[in-house]
C-alpha cells in the first residue's frame, strides 16, 4: 500500500506537492488538539473521582498554571470550560481539515483528469488507431477519478489518523500501560487479520471493476454511436441487456467491497463492552480496587476506546478502499507517469508558422508500415509538390493513399525516409508549426452538437468568432441558402455528431471548417463523396478559384474527378506507380490504363 501512495505522490506535480504540504501541517496541528482534547477528557474524569478532601489534585491544568506562575484555583466548572473550549478548537480545526482535504483531492483529481485529457489528445496518431475512444474515456473519467478520489484520499484519511494514533498510543503505554496494551493489542490484531484476510480479494474485485467499468462505457457508446442501425434492426434489447449485466456486475462488487470495509466495527464494539465488564471484575476481584479507582480505569478505557476504535476503524476501512481501487492505480500508472515525463501539457505554441512561405514539399524514398504488419503500407516513395500545385492522389482501395496523407499531414511518421520543406527535414520539433498551414477535410466529418458556425471554427470560443468570415464559407460550400432558412440560422444547433443534417451538408461544413484558419496547405481524404455532382463541381471551381498559390491535395477515385488536377499520384501496392498529367499517364502508364479502362466498363 505504501508503495502505491508513493507510486502516487510521484505523478503529481510541484504545486500539487505543496498543497499537500500544507495539508500535512494542518493535520499535524489538528492531531495535537485531538490529543489534547482527549488527555484533558481523562484529566476531567480523573478530578471527578478524586477525594478532595486528602490531597490537592495536581493535574493537567494545574501542572500547566504552576508552570506560568499563575496561582488560580481550579473547580470543576472551570475545568469543564477549559476542556469544551479544547472539544471546540478540535472541532472546528477537523472541520477545516475535512474542507481543505476534500478541496484538495477536487482540484487535484480535475488538474490530473485535466493533464490526461491533454496528454491523450497530443498522443501520436498511432496511438489512436490502436486504441479505442471508450479506452481513453474510461481512463481519464474512470480510472483517474478512482486514483485521486479513492487511492489518495483515502491515503491521506489514513495518514491524518495514524499522526493522532501513534503518539497517544505512546503516552497511553506510559500513562496506563496494562489496559493500553490490551486494548491496542486486541484492536491492531482484529484489524491486521481481517485486512491480511481480505487484501487480496480486494485488489481483484478493483481489477473486475475497472473491467466492468470499461464495457459499461463502451456498451454506451456503441449503443448511442449505431442509434440508425440500432432503430432499424430492433437491437435495443442486445444493448440494454449487456448494460444491465455490467451494473448488476458492479452492484455485487460494491457490496462485496462494503461487507468487507465494515465487518470488524461490529465484533470491536461488541468486545469493548465485554472487556469493559471484564475490567470491572478482575479489578474488584483480584486487585481490590475501590470504587473511585475502578471508575477511573473504565472511564478511562471508555474514552481510550471512543477515539481509538474510530481511528483503527478509518484506517482500517480506508485501507480497504485504497487497496480495492489501487487496480485502478496499477493500470493508469504508466500512462500518468509518461504524461508528468513529457509535460506535453505546456508546450510552447507559436503564433505563426515557420514554413508560412514554404515553396516545395519532398518525400524521398518515404517507407511506412504499421506495428506487426510484415508488408510494408508504402515502399520507397519519391516525389516533389510545389506550391500552387492541384494534386489528385488515386488508385485502388488499400494502396496506402490515405497513409500517405497522414504522413504529409505529419499524423504518423515514416518508418524510414525524409518528409522535406524547403530543404528542412520535417522532425517531430516541427509537427505543429506545419500543420498550421494544414486544411484537412476528411472522408467521414466529425461534428459537435454545437452549432453551425462553432462547428466551422472548430476550436474557437464563441465569442471569438471571426462571424463575417463564417458567412463567406456558407457561400463559399454552398450552403448559405440552407443556413438563411433556418430559425437561428448560422447559431442553429446541429445535434450529437451533426444528425440534423444530411451527409451532403455535413461534408461541406467540413469543407468550411478546414478553409476556416486560412491553410495554404488544403487536403481531402475522399470528402466530395458525400456531395452530389454539381455541388461538387461548384465547390472545385471555388477551390480553383483560389490564390494561385494555394496547394491543394485530394483523394479521389473518380476519373471526371481527377482529370481536373494538374498532376495525379498513382499509388499501387504500396508504391508509386506513376506523377503526371492525367494524360501522359493515361497515355503512358500501363496500371492507370488499366484503370482508366475499368472505370470505363462499369
Amino acid at each position: 500500500m505504501f508503495n502505491n501512495f508513493q507510486l502516487l505522490f510521484n505523478i503529481l506535480d510541484n504545486k500539487q506537492k505543496k498543497r499537500f504540504y500544507w495539508l500535512l501541517s494542518l493535520m499535524i496541528l489538528v492531531s495535537f488538539f485531538e490529543l489534547t482534547s482527549l488527555v484533558l477528557l481523562i484529566d476531567f474524569v480523573n478530578f471527578i473521582g478524586f477525594d478532595s478532601n486528602v490531597n490537592q489534585y495536581n493535574g493537567i491544568i494545574e501542572k500547566f498554571l504552576k508552570t506560568f506562575g499563575i496561582n488560580f484555583p481550579v473547580n470543576v466548572q472551570l475545568k469543564g470550560i477549559f476542556v469544551i473550549s479544547i472539544l471546540l478548537i478540535s472541532l472546528i480545526l477537523t472541520l477545516f481539515e475535512t474542507f481543505l482535504s476534500a478541496r484538495f483531492i477536487a482540484i487535484t483529481s480535475g488538474e490530473i483528469e485535466t493533464n490526461l485529457f491533454s496528454y491523450y489528445l497530443r498522443r501520436d496518431y498511432l496511438i489512436h488507431i490502436n486504441m479505442t475512444s471508450d479506452k481513453f474515456i474510461n481512463n481519464i473519467y474512470e480510472l483517474a477519478k478512482r486514483t485521486t478520489e479513492f487511492v489518495l484520499s483515502p491515503s491521506l484519511i489514513i495518514l491524518s489518523n495514524l499522526l493522532f494514533l501513534v503518539p497517544l498510543i505512546l503516552g497511553l503505554l506510559i500513562f496506563k500501560t496494562f489496559v493500553t496494551l490490551l486494548a491496542c493489542a486486541l484492536f491492531i490484531l482484529l484489524y491486521f487479520l481481517f485486512y491480511k484476510i481480505f487484501k487480496r480479494r480486494l485488489f481483484r474485485l478493483g481489477r473486475l471493476e475497472s473491467e466492468s467499468t470499461k464495457e459499461k462505457f463502451g456498451t454506451l457508446q456503441d449503443g448511442f454511436g449505431s442509434i440508425k442501425e440500432t432503430k432499424l434492426l430492433n437491437k435495443f434489447n442486445f444493448f440494454v441487456s449487456h448494460y444491465r449485466s455490467q451494473y448488476l456486475t458492479l452492484a455485487k462488487l460494491a457490496t462485496e467491497r462494503a461487507l468487507i470495509a465494515k465487518l470488524p466495527r461490529n465484533f470491536i464494539e461488541f468486545l469493548v463492552f465485554s472487556i469493559s465488564i471484564l475490567i470491572v471484575v478482575y479489578l474488584i476481584g483480584n486487585l481490590g480496587f475501590g470504587v473511585n479507582e475502578i471508575i477511573f480505569t473504565v472511564g478511562f478505557f471508555i474514552i481510550c476506546a471512543y477515539k481509538i476504535i474510530p481511528a483503527f476503524q478509518r484506517v482500517y476501512y480506508h485501507l480497504n478502499i485504497a487497496r480495492y481501487h489501487s487496480a485502478a492505480l496499477v493500470e493508469i500508472a504508466p500512462d500518468l507517469k509518461l504524461m508528468k515525463e513529457n509535460n506535453l501539457t505546456k508546450k510552447n505554441e507559436k503564433n505563426k508558422s515557420k514554413f508560412f512561405e514554404f515553396k516545395k514539399i519532398s518525400l524521398n524514398k518515404i517507407n511506412f508500415n504499421y506495428e506487426n504488419v510484415k508488408i510494408p503500407t508504402l515502399n520507397d516513395i519519391s516525389l516533389n509538390i510545389n506550391r500552387g500545385e492541384k494534386i489528385a492522389i488515386t488508385g485502388p482501395s488499400g494502396a496506402g493513399k490515405t497513409t500517405l496523407i497522414n504522413l504529409i499531414t505529419c499524423l504518423i511518421k515514416q518508418t524510414s525516409g525524409e518528409i522535406m520543406i524547403d530543404g528542412i527535414k520535417l522532425d517531430t520539433q516541427y509537427f505543429q508549426d506545419w500543420q498550421k498551414l494544414i486544411g484537412f477535410v476528411p472522408q467521414n466529418v466529425y461534428l459537435t452538437k454545437q452549432s453551425i458556425k462553432e462547428n466551422i471554427a472548430f476550436g474557437v470560443r464563441s465569442s471569438q468568432i471571426d462571424e463575417l468570415k463564417i458567412k463567406e464559407l456558407l457561400k463559399f460550400v454552398q450552403l448559405n441558402e440552407v443556413v438563411q432558412n433556418l430559425p437561428n440560422k448560422e447559431n442553429t444547433l446541429i445535434g450529437e455528431r451533426g444528425i440534423k443534417l444530411s451527409g451532403g451538408q455535413q461534408q461541406r461544413i467540413g469543407i468550411a471548417r478546414a478553409l476556416y484558419n486560412n491553410p495554404k496547405l488544403l487536403i481531402f481524404d475522399e470528402a466530395t463523396n458525400a456531395l452530389d455532382v454539381l455541388t461538387e463541381n461548384e465547390i472545385l471551381n471555388s477551390i480553383d478559384s483560389l490564390d494561385k498559390n494555394f496547394t491543394v491535395l485530394m483523394i479521389a477515385h473518380r476519373l471526371d474527378l481527377v482529370k481536373r488536377f494538374d498532376k495525379i499520384v498513382y499509388i499501387n501496392n504500396g508504391r508509386l506507380s506513376g506523377f503526371d498529367t492525367y494524360n501522359n499517364l493515361k497515355d503512358k502508364n500501363k496500371d492507370f490504363k488499366d484503370l482508366v479502362k475499368d472505370q470505363k466498363n462499369e
